[in-house]
């Protein structure tokens, strides 16, 4: 039932959310420019039946449930200090540099400290690297991952979602699962995580319930992810180093949605905002598309 719920809600995601006429129309930019020029494609739309949508807000009768369901979902992991409160794992760049030779993508276990201090074989840089393939969230312990019986319905999730160059190109030409780089496995599973949080404002935009209880636990969760502590999957690859860029913009914008005062008075400025995230988190099925073939 869940993995039925979260995959509706992406779905949901991709269909173009309705906001009251009153709002301001907002300029798309892209802030990505790569040789496939990901920014002029389109991701193609899916088509949602509204008699299966479990909306938000049907009634007062079920605010309790709807605001404990509006937290975004997170795994609990061992502490990445050691009990001096130093980092429990520790490597020089050397020592980095001959695991990506032999392994290619480096990439270690929730329960066994992916995230590592790297340093500079002079000691005087220290790169705190999370090696994982999820966000993980330093301060709380937590990582934000999906259930890995969902994984082979989220990845097939992305690559339905084609941009109109690639439309019928079939699984092969894509690389799997298995081959993604850890960047791009906490791209595909935090835009899963985040995207009932994104149709919950997105409710609440509509039927302008500024009050509405779960606004401020879905902008919590937000300012929390857009967090420094939160750190990204450390990027592997050419195509990594670009994801992490518009990530990085991504995050901020999760920062900003979180720390917005008096919501109802600034609404136009919190709609632009919503909608820059909202627009930029479903470009990212196509961005993903375009990555995992090559």
């Amino acid at each position: 039932m869940n993995k039925i719920l979260v995959l509706l809600a992406t779905t949901i995601l991709l269909t173009a959310c309705s906001i009251p006429e009153k709002s301001a129309d907002i300029e798309e930019q892209s802030q990505m420019e790569t040789e496939t020029d990901i920014e002029k494609n389109n991701v193609e739309k899916k088509e949602v039946d509204e008699k299966q949508v479990e909306t938000i807000g049907e009634d007062d009768a079920n605010d309790g449930d709807m605001y404990i369901k509006a937290g975004i979902l997170t795994v609990g992991i061992p502490s990445v200090y050691n009990d001096e409160g130093n980092f429990a794992k520790k490597h020089t760049m050397t020592e980095y540099m001959k695991m990506a030779e032999e392994q290619g993508i480096v990439r270690f276990a929730m329960d066994d400290f992916p995230v590592r201090a790297i340093v500079s074989d002079d000691q005087k840089v220290t790169n705190i690297t999370n090696f994982a393939d999820a966000y993980i969230d330093i301060t709380n312990n937590v990582a934000y991952q999906i259930d890995k019986s969902e994984i082979p319905s989220v990845y097939k999730l992305f690559l339905s979602a084609q941009p109109e160059d690639l439309i019928g190109t079939p699984a092969s030409d894509y690389r799997t699962w298995e081959e993604a780089t850890n960047l791009e496995r906490g791209i595909m599973q935090i835009v899963i995580l985040t995207a009932p949080l994104l149709n919950d404002i997105g409710y609440i935009i509509e039927n302008e319930e500024w009050d509405h209880p779960v606004l401020n636990n879905v902008q919590n969760d937000f300012f929390t992810l857009g967090s420094p502590t939160v750190l990204l999957p450390a990027p592997q690859s050419v195509t990594d180093m670009v994801m992490y860029d518009n990530m990085m913009m991504i995050s901020s914008l999760w920062e900003r949605i979180g720390r917005f005062e008096n919501i109802e008075e600034n609404k136009e400025e919190f709609i632009e905002v919503y909608q820059k995230l909202r627009s930029e988190t479903n470009n990212l099925f196509a961005r993903i598309n375009y990555v995992l073939t090559q």
